[in-house]
């Protein structure tokens, strides 16, 4: 019993230091702006695409790569407006084995790493809207079945 448990003992911290993944190699740029002639060419580079080995990311804010990092929707993540308005673009290489699944552990490892970033969790109560039934209840009516559609406006199928 006490050569398991000093065995696991060993194995959980490096498990734990395996998890912690991180690009191979990463060059981070201020990306272009945007113009008419680069829309009218196709030539934007807007987005992260995965592909095999290497992640490429483009014209994405620093607010666009903590939300990609933490898996949050963009209107989650509060940051100044200064970091809204630079844009980068990130070419990067993941390590042996890495899956697509493991990119946001390394995207976050390499805003640490590289924007010396910190963030913390917060929760928020903001207002919204309820839709409640009114006091004669619902006045909507009940929609005709398909076949009644098809027969009205002759659909072929």
């Amino acid at each position: 019993m006490q050569l398991l448990l000093r065995t696991l003992l060993v194995v959980c911290p490096i498990a734990a230091a395996a998890q912690q993944l991180s690009f191979e190699v990463a060059t981070i740029k201020p990306a272009e702006q945007i113009t008419p002639a680069m829309v009218q060419a196709g030539k934007m580079h807007i987005g992260l695409a995965i592909d095999q080995a290497r992640v490429d990311i483009g014209y994405l804010s620093v607010c666009d790569l903590v939300a990609q990092a933490y898996k949050v929707k963009a209107y989650q993540v509060e940051c100044p407006d200064a970091l809204k308005a630079q844009r980068f673009d990130i070419l990067a290489k993941m390590p042996a084995g890495a899956t697509k699944d493991d990119v946001p552990a390394m995207l976050q490892e390499l805003l640490k790493d590289r924007f010396k970033m910190t963030t913390h969790r917060d929760s928020k109560e903001h207002p919204v809207y309820g839709l409640m039934v009114g006091k004669g209840g619902p006045k909507m009516k009940e929609a005709l079945p398909a076949i009644r559609f098809r027969s009205i406006f002759r659909c072929r199928t």
